[in-house]
């Protein structure tokens, strides 16, 4: 175990003192911080929307605008002005976001958002409307019930969504974490296979197998690699996590604080996993050059888990989401999503684990004896019959 470690050490601190590798890490950190915060410093949530009004019908539209503001989620104030050159001044200036003219006719200095033209558009029709029930002899404690707006409660008998919206900022920053997490598998894996050749490139693999176990080196390199791509991950999790939780600029759900919460163990079994088989990939090439080629078929699992993701994102109540969620060489980059989504159950969770975890069982003993059989290889590509064959003689 003593010599593990110190393989491991070796590993870490090499990696850890590159330059390139510290460069990448701050820009990545500040990009994470600048998503975080710029939000914060440039939207107001609670700002008011100031709207002008020229004579009595646009006042009484103003009117009824700002009692069904709060159905659409704003905050309207009415501001009257004395004419149209004083509304265009207003608005040129900052000081209205749009000028009501008459009952139905509005004017902005470019356009209107959704939400404010759907406001409007309503509060013009109800003064209309309330024109008419006014000749009707309504009275107008009456008219006014009949105009209030409250906010639509919905319940649905599946709590499940058929679909997520992708524009949701809760989904895209767990999808933002989980794409991270798929970068961070593919880098650490072809660090593992490329340690590997390179060693035995350079024949330093001879001078380390006189005084260390192959078994040693490879569960040394793993673990290193593993021990830093943890912190990094971590690292990334504390700045973005501590960024919204004191701006507050996102209206994070349970579900998503969750998925966001498994991200660095989901990277871990993930990296166990992959790492197990890039191993694998390096010790059957003697060149650098040959590695692309070799570790191509593990790379493109790894492409066919995000692009199961993405159809999680579709359709997270699909069958074909609820499969490549457990199956363990999709799970870590499906799970997190279908968790933000409240598509994975306390059972599917677990089945994914245990999959994951009895995979990884299997798999790095198997890393070890390829390893064990191609590591001295050092001219020409072991194939893999004859290593599964070197194996079976050495069992």
């Amino acid at each position: 175990m003593r010599t593990l470690l110190l393989v491991a050490g070796r590993e870490f601190t090499e990696r850890l003192r590159s330059k390139a590798f510290v460069i990448s890490n701050l820009i990545i950190v500040v990009v994470i911080l600048a998503s975080v915060l710029l939000p914060a410093l440039f939207i107001d949530d609670d700002a008011t929307t100031s709207i002008g009004t020229l004579g009595g019908e646009a006042t009484a539209v103003g009117e009824i605008a700002v009692g069904q503001a709060p159905a659409f989620d704003l905050d309207v104030e009415v501001v009257a002005l004395d004419d149209r050159a004083a509304a265009e001044r207003a608005l040129l200036d900052g000081e209205v976001d749009a000028v009501l003219l008459d009952a139905s006719t509005t004017l902005v200095e470019r356009s209107l958002g959704p939400r404010l033209s759907s406001l409007l558009a309503n509060a013009a029709n109800a003064h209309q409307v309330d024109a008419v029930l006014d000749e009707a002899g309504v009275a107008p404690e009456a008219r006014a019930q009949l105009f209030a707006v409250a906010p639509l409660e919905v319940e649905a008998i599946d709590e499940r969504d058929e679909a997520i919206d992708v524009f949701d900022p809760s989904i895209l920053v767990v999808y933002g974490a989980v794409f991270l997490l798929y970068g961070l598998l593919v880098i650490y894996g072809q660090w593992v296979s490329q340690g590997i050749v390179e060693e035995k490139q350079s024949r330093v693999v001879e001078v380390l197998l006189a005084s260390l176990r192959p078994s040693e080196l490879l569960g040394g390199k793993v673990v290193g690699l593993g021990a830093l791509g943890l912190a990094q991950i971590s690292l990334f999790a504390a700045v973005g996590v501590g960024g919204l939780l004191v701006t507050g600029v996102l209206d994070i759900p349970a579900a998503s604080w969750g998925a966001l919460a498994l991200v660095v163990p989901w990277f871990v079994l993930g990296y166990l996993l992959y790492a197990a088989l890039f191993a694998m990939a390096g010790a059957l090439v003697a060149r650098v050059e040959d590695l692309q080629s070799a570790v191509l078929p593990v790379i493109l699992v790894l492409v066919f888990a995000l692009f199961a993701a993405q159809f999680a994102l579709a359709a997270p109540d699909s069958m074909v989401a609820s499969v490549a969620g457990i199956l363990p060489f999709t799970a870590p980059i499906v799970q997190p999503i279908l968790i933000s989504a409240g598509q994975a159950s306390a059972l599917e969770v677990t089945v994914s684990i245990l999959l994951a975890l009895a995979l990884i069982a299997v798999l790095i003993p198997l890393a070890a004896r390829v390893y064990r059989t191609g590591v001295l290889r050092t001219r020409g590509r072991v194939p893999v019959r004859e290593a599964l064959a070197a194996m079976r003689q050495r069992g």
